[in-house]
């Protein structure tokens, strides 16, 4: 009889458990956040990241009703600030600024990491993404990017292409372009933007991968010439600027990099947390005011679900650790 007792009580207690458990769950997540959160930006203050995150953050401390306070963990093109979140508390109160480069490109290009770049974060929210620009110095007699590969290709090794760093979405595009052209080319990195374009004007590299923001100026200025956008779409900040289809060179240059920022959590953060996130950021983008703001600094606002942003990650990461793979980009240990 006791026995008897004692099956029924252990089977309605495994049919009572799990519901608490959920019950639990849910009732600990529902006031999230009731404390301040932080954002990690692996940038350093100033740049493009870092005003990206300064004000995604203003944004959803509104929309969470807590301080979204920014923290920049720069070092080694994003390694340090990734390593950050993926070792803190999978409770939703940090958080990080990532993106194309970081999650992908960084995966692909660095010896090694000390982080699994995909089990040991979440992505749970897109928030844009920019286009990139091939340009030329304005002395370079290439006109169009057909007869610019045509020129490239006759001297093998003669020429060099600069860009803002080893490892950048601007080094792997121009890399992936040479590579798809057959031209043998010669990478210059520089620590910046800034001094890869002063050498670019005076023509000293053939050639230069970056965003709309930072060669837009220097292009209506006649200082450079740009041959083609990377992108399915011309650019409202450079609307005489073909893309690489219109170029007719899409049958070569069948990949094109399309960086992208977003917001990660550290991996088991809570659903119900994730989609509280989710929300928050999502409606920032989605605000006209904010989309604004993002147009002005060159990028292209990516409202979208959650669902979106997992999927967005999990195939531009199987689509391009092959490609950089292929590239031999990774520097041997």
């Amino acid at each position: 009889m006791l026995r008897s007792l004692s099956t029924r009580f252990a089977r309605a207690l495994a049919r009572v458990v799990p519901a608490a458990l959920v019950c639990v769950s849910a009732t600990a997540y529902a006031d999230y956040p009731d404390r301040p959160v932080t954002l990690v930006v692996p940038f350093p203050t100033g740049g493009n990241s870092d005003i990206v995150g300064r004000q995604i953050a203003e944004k959803i401390s509104t929309k969470l009703g807590q301080p979204v306070i920014v923290e920049n963990r720069t070092g080694a093109g994003g390694m340090v600030g990734n390593q950050a979140v993926a070792r803190a508390k999978p409770d939703g109160y940090t958080m990080l600024l990532g993106g194309m480069s970081t999650q992908v490109l960084l995966a692909g290009t660095a010896p090694e990491l000390p982080y699994d770049p995909v089990n040991s974060f979440s992505s749970v929210a897109l928030i844009s993404k920019v286009p990139l620009v091939l340009v030329v110095p304005a002395t370079s007699p290439a006109t169009d990017l057909k007869s610019f590969a045509e020129y490239l290709k006759k001297s093998p090794g003669k020429y060099n292409f600069s860009s803002a760093g080893t490892g950048t979405s601007g080094h792997i595009t121009s890399q992936y372009f040479a590579n798809a052209i057959g031209a043998d080319v010669v990478h210059v990195p520089y620590r910046g933007s800034s001094p890869a374009l002063v050498d670019l004007v005076e023509g000293r590299n053939a050639y230069l991968v970056d965003t709309p923001p930072v060669v837009k100026e220097l292009v209506k200025g006649g200082k450079i010439r740009a041959l083609a956008v990377f992108s399915e779409n011309r650019l409202e900040e450079l609307p005489d600027v073909p893309t690489v289809a219109e170029a007719g060179m899409a049958d070569v240059v069948k990949h094109m990099l399309q960086p992208w920022q977003g917001i990660f959590v550290p991996a088991g953060t809570p659903p119900e947390v994730e989609a509280k996130i989710h929300d928050a950021v999502n409606s920032a983008v989605s605000d006209p005011e904010f989309q604004a703001k993002l147009r002005q600094l060159g990028l292209i606002p990516m409202p979208g679900t959650l669902a979106d942003a997992k999927q967005l990650f999990e195939v531009d990461y199987a689509n391009w650790l092959p490609i950089l793979d292929n590239m031999g980009l990774k520097p041997k240990s």
